[in-house]
């Protein structure tokens, strides 16, 4: 991962206005990281040291457990945020979980000094974040419904759908596939071939094409 000070475009400097970062110090402590698909860009045990905003690319939060098992909580978005770095920062602990860039990233990093200052003196920045949290936290919630209620055909589905491109195609392992849903790849394989059996789904090297039944 690389870093820099950045020279804002005026795209750029409209977003972060938007969200109520306007104060030219803060703006120009600001820093650009990038990174490349397959990096860690946190774990379990660091710490938390600049509250992260996404400019590009995608991010995928992972919970591993005590056990080994891996589900994803949630992933950031382009100017989506880090719940989890927001958090470690308020309370001056460190991360819980694992962040992997799925994509190439490009995001913006404030110093924790700064995000405190812009916390307590940008009302705008301040509901950015509580929105972001409500929103995460909505997530969340319906991610423990669906551990505890576990129909996993249903979520496998849900995903499949969610994820598919235009000609129904979804790129990903087994493994990939467990660990989004929150379980385990034998489980995943059982339910994937049932689902194929009922017309679904067809399952083909490294990707997974979800069907029409009425085509």
């Amino acid at each position: 991962m690389t870093q820099n000070s950045p020279q804002f475009s005026p795209d750029e400097l409209k977003l972060l206005g938007s969200i109520g970062i306007k104060d030219e110090v803060s703006i120009a402590r600001l820093m650009r990281l990038s990174a490349n698909g397959g990096d860690t860009i946190f774990s379990p045990g660091d710490a938390s040291q600049a509250f992260l905003i996404l400019l590009s690319g995608r991010i995928r939060v992972d919970l591993i457990t005590k056990t080994d098992r891996e589900i994803t909580l949630y992933r950031m978005r382009e100017t989506e945020t880090c719940i989890i770095t927001a958090t470690a920062l308020l309370e001056s602990e460190t991360y819980f979980a694992r962040g992997i860039a799925e994509t190439d990233i490009t995001a913006l990093a404030m110093p924790q000094a700064d995000f405190e200052q812009v916390m307590a003196n940008s009302p705008e920045f301040t509901h950015f974040v509580l929105q972001d949290y409500a929103r995460r936290v909505s997530s969340l919630v319906g991610l423990v419904d669906r551990l505890t209620t576990k129909d996993v055909a249903a979520d496998i589905m849900a995903f499949l759908n969610l994820e598919k491109d235009g000609d129904g195609n979804v790129y990903i392992s087994q493994v990939d596939l467990a660990r989004n849903i929150g379980t385990a790849r034998e489980v995943i394989s059982r339910k994937l071939s049932a689902l194929e059996k009922q017309g679904l789904v067809r399952r083909e090297r490294g990707r997974i094409v979800v069907l029409d039944k009425n085509s």
